[in-house]
């Protein structure tokens, strides 16, 4: 990432970070939700234990845009959850079951990645390939006459292809070794979790 772009991600969050703090623990303002709330929840820890979850909520989700850091956006995922579940009556009814899925979709789609690299990225993480702009080695260990050696191909990228849609993107890689020999991968990210096929 580059270094001006990290910069002005963190002063964002910073801010973002202190005005949250400000507006739900120390400002006057929020006395009248910690009425409404205290009137729902019959019960006065329950307020602080509601800010704080929207804190949470609302500051790893941002953290998760910003840094592109995939775990916190479970944070924020689980953190709404729990402020729906103490917040939401919980008659079944057509809105109780809209606002879950709403719920659901949008941090199914904020987990998606949105840029190529991604998958290029996940096939450098998870398999014994490590890709580059132009091209991928493969990096393996062999036993050759009773002695572990490491072996090293090089692949160079035929073809490279993602899509993003909004609940769930797709990759492709095709790669060439020096003998002419091709390599496929194919994957699926749904909600921030790649599906490969090799």
């Amino acid at each position: 990432m580059d270094k001006g772009i990290l910069v002005i991600s963190f002063i964002g969050m910073t801010i973002a970070i202190l005005y949250f703090i400000y507006h739900l623990f120390i400002s006057k303002k929020t006395a009248g939700l910690e009425q409404e709330i205290e009137e729902k929840m019959k019960a006065r820890p329950i307020a602080n234990v509601i800010r704080y979850l929207i804190f949470l909520s609302i500051n790893s989700f941002l953290a998760n845009r910003f840094f592109d850091i995939g775990w916190l956006l479970w944070i924020s995922f689980f953190s709404a959850v729990a402020l729906w579940i103490l917040l939401v009556d919980h008659q079944f009814n057509f809105s109780y079951l809209i606002s879950s899925i709403i719920i659901l979709l949008i941090y199914l789609g904020a987990g998606v990645p949105n840029h190529q690299q991604s998958f290029l990225n996940h096939i450098s993480d998870h398999t014994e390939y490590n890709c580059f702009s132009i091209e991928c080695v493969k990096v393996s260990q062999v036993v050759i006459e009773d002695e572990l050696k490491t072996e090293i191909e090089t692949y160079s990228i035929q073809g490279y292809s993602f899509d993003w849609y909004f609940l769930f993107a797709k990759g492709a890689l095709f790669l060439k070794d020096e003998q002419g020999n091709m390599e496929e991968f194919t994957g699926v990210n749904i909600g921030g979790l790649w599906l490969l096929e090799k």
